[in-house]
């Protein structure tokens, strides 16, 4: 009995592997025209740039005109009066009220460094060890300054002008440096109409997809038929560009500010189905 047992032991193995063979095969038949028509429905995604040239036509300038004292209203006076000047410097080169902006004002108590130390002579006073100067204790002369002296206060003024033309920004720097105000910001520089380009660079994209997707599919024997999906990739979020506003007034001649190029771009995926 053991032995009929071993003996077909290898035959009912054999036989179970032909039937799991047969299985399999069966299987991938059914299978094989399901993941022909998977590819099918896949067909082809592709992404594309494209990208606008454009020159900068918008400019901002922000400047900080700053004043220290123990009055806080002689500071505004000064503040007002230099603010004036800088507010008809614009005028002056037509920039319109509307593009002027001088309401930001801040206040502050500057916190003072002792930058003289007194010295004394030390004498005994009623049997006391002190240091006196003028006849009072160095302590209470520090007291009695410390309350007589007011605090030293720092006023400032931001104002913010924009121009359409750089030819205005640098007719308006030249008159500001005469003022001699604290602060130059760098010089903002922007894109009017930046939707309308952006608009651009994405059909750009578009077109540079379908490019790429019919290089594509010719090289794998196929061709593209329909546009099933398009997805931007990229946002219209705009940051602008800095120059430095500086000017030299050892230079014999006037500098032109020259505001370079700026470039939109736009990114898209983009999706095709293929022909048999």
């Amino acid at each position: 009995m053991n032995l009929l047992s071993c003996t077909c032991s290898p035959i009912s193995t054999l036989l179970k592997l032909k039937r799991l063979a047969l299985y399999s095969t069966l299987l991938m038949c059914l299978l094989l025209p399901s993941y022909a028509f998977s590819f099918d429905e896949a067909g082809i995604e592709v992404s594309g740039q494209g990208s606008v040239v454009v020159t900068p036509d918008q400019f901002s300038l922000t400047l900080t005109i700053t004043e220290r004292g123990r009055v806080p209203s002689k500071l505004k006076a000064l503040v007002d009066k230099k603010s004036n000047l800088v507010i008809n410097a614009a005028k002056n080169i037509a920039v319109k009220e509307s593009d002027i902006s001088s309401a930001r004002v801040n206040l502050r108590i500057v916190e003072e460094k002792q930058s003289i130390q007194l010295q004394g002579v030390e004498l005994n006073k009623a049997g006391q060890r002190s240091v006196y100067i003028d006849g009072q204790s160095i302590n209470e002369k520090a007291n009695n300054v410390n309350e007589h002296k007011r605090p030293l206060f720092e006023l400032s003024r931001q104002i913010t002008v924009k121009f359409d033309k750089i030819d205005e920004y640098d007719s308006f720097l030249a008159q500001v440096i005469k003022i001699n105000v604290s602060h130059i910001s760098s010089l903002s520089m922007s894109v009017a109409g930046r939707d309308e380009y952006y608009q651009q660079a994405l059909l750009k994209a578009i077109t540079h997809a379908r490019q790429k997707a019919e290089r594509m599919a010719e090289q794998a024997g196929r061709k593209i038929e329909k546009l099933q999906l398009i997805k931007e990739q990229s946002s219209n979020h705009y940051r602008p560009m800095y120059a430095e506003a500086m000017m030299s007034d050892a230079s014999p001649r006037a500098h032109v500010s020259l505001t370079g190029s700026q470039t939109i771009t736009a990114r898209v995926s983009v999706k095709f189905s293929l022909k048999d």
